[in-house]
């Protein structure tokens, strides 16, 4: 993953290291796909693609040398009907609704009826620099 989200993740991290407040703990963290990039003009695609608004949670290693990487696979399945372009992926807030906290771009695959696509433990990396 590589863009935080400035008006949510940037601001929760500057404010702890500032002593301005204590990030809340939150034991979920969800991952969604996008068609476009979901800090600008696109589209999740969950919904299209899984037949379902609900995300997957997705579950890190502790951080070791200044970023973590995701500890279990995430597989999106598709509905009968479902398909569309994935380019991107978010990690949310909640399972549905919820803040976008970071993006990235990956590489593109279009997902049609019976196709899956799968994020296999380690290959979600997290990191600031």
């Amino acid at each position: 993953m590589s863009a935080f989200v400035a008006t949510v993740t940037s601001n929760i991290m500057i404010n702890w290291m500032t002593a301005q407040a204590t990030p809340a703990a939150t034991a979920t963290r969800y991952i969604t796909i996008y068609n476009g990039d979901p800090q600008g003009t696109g589209t999740e695609v969950i919904s299209t693609v899984t037949g379902s608004s609900t995300r997957p949670s997705i579950t890190f290693a502790a951080a070791s040398g200044g970023s973590a990487s995701s500890n279990a696979t995430v597989t999106f399945t598709t509905n009968a009907a479902g398909g569309a372009t994935v380019d991107h992926v978010a990690i949310m807030t909640a399972a549905t609704s919820g803040n976008i906290m970071a993006s990235a771009a990956v590489t593109s695959k279009t997902i049609t009826a019976g196709d899956s696509l799968s994020i296999a433990s380690g290959n979600a990396t997290v990191q600031i620099s």
